[in-house]
């Protein structure tokens, strides 16, 4: 029973340990000017989110870059995206 207790502790307070970057992401993101070019914008892309520039959803003329946020605990597990037009910065979108 001990054992358990310690192990259960052990996994609980690392879980807790590990930074959210859920919040820091949608700050990034709205500090952003709109129509910053597409450069400028991966220049200023921090360290805890993954985007794959190489390859954008395209609707509509429009290039959504996926942004992937480490330690992401959303509950509602949202998809948020860079949403780009003519290598333009035009918001971030966040889908179901």
């Amino acid at each position: 029973m001990c054992k358990k207790l310690i192990f259960f502790f052990f996994i609980y307070s690392t879980f807790i340990s590990c930074k959210n970057y859920y919040n820091e992401t949608i700050e990034w993101t709205d500090s952003l000017e709109i129509e910053t070019d597409i450069e400028t914008v991966k220049k200023s892309q921090p360290d805890f989110v993954e985007i794959d520039w190489l390859n954008p959803l395209i609707i509509d003329g429009q290039e959504y870059y996926e942004i992937e946020i480490k330690n992401n605990r959303d509950i509602l597990n949202m998809q948020n995206f860079l949403v780009f037009e003519n290598k333009k910065y035009k918001g971030r979108e966040a889908k179901k």
